[in-house]
């Protein structure tokens, strides 16, 4: 598979997920958001599994600004600051909205098929005021590969999960750590 994938959803939360998207800056590279159906389509593969009807070029605007915000808070909290006043009146702003309607479909929940935009941005908003201001916001991780920022909250037991996914940064970390050890040994020589 190659990396990244269009969508990465390995951060175990919406609203960081939603950051993973590209950006502005360094980011600017893993952009994914690059017409209204593109966030159409992050929203349909995301846990929202979310299909919207109408969506133009002032909503991608509004997700991309609510983004820089989420990765504005996560930055502070990651370096072990709160948000700032702006990021809250923010986030506030966008949860405001009402939440998105929940319906019973044919034996699987979904969403009201009239959901809009704001419902949308509202609980990406809701779930990064959730994760900013709750405990879980200690468990707010950037990942330790240096080629890697993705960020990702820690739900492992001892909260000690270094890498934003082991199927890449991990599996990369363990190979360049046994190539390092096998490169010493050569080094060494055979043992008498």
């Amino acid at each position: 598979m190659p990396w990244p994938p269009r969508f990465l959803f390995l951060s175990n939360r919406l609203s960081i997920d939603f950051t993973l998207t590209g950006g502005e800056g360094e980011r600017a590279h893993l952009e994914r958001w690059n017409s209204p159906r593109d966030l159409q389509d992050w929203y349909e593969a995301s846990s929202l599994a979310l299909s919207l009807r109408s969506l133009g070029p002032d909503d991608l605007v509004a997700a991309k600004e609510l983004r820089e915000v989420l990765w504005a808070g996560a930055q502070a909290t990651i370096s072990g600051s709160r948000p700032g006043r702006a990021v809250w009146r923010a986030l506030e702003r966008a949860a405001a909205h009402p939440d998105l309607v929940p319906v019973h479909r044919r034996g699987k929940l979904g969403w009201s098929p009239d959901s809009t935009p704001a419902q949308a941005l509202s609980s990406v908003a809701r779930d990064g005021l959730v994760l900013f201001g709750s405990d879980l916001r200690h468990r707010l991780r950037e990942c330790k590969n240096p080629h890697c920022r993705l960020l990702f909250v820690d739900t492992s037991r001892p909260g000690r999960r270094a890498w934003c996914a082991m199927r890449r940064c991990g599996n990369l970390e363990k190979t360049s750590r046994y190539r390092r050890k096998r490169a010493a040994k050569a080094k060494q020589g055979p043992t008498p």
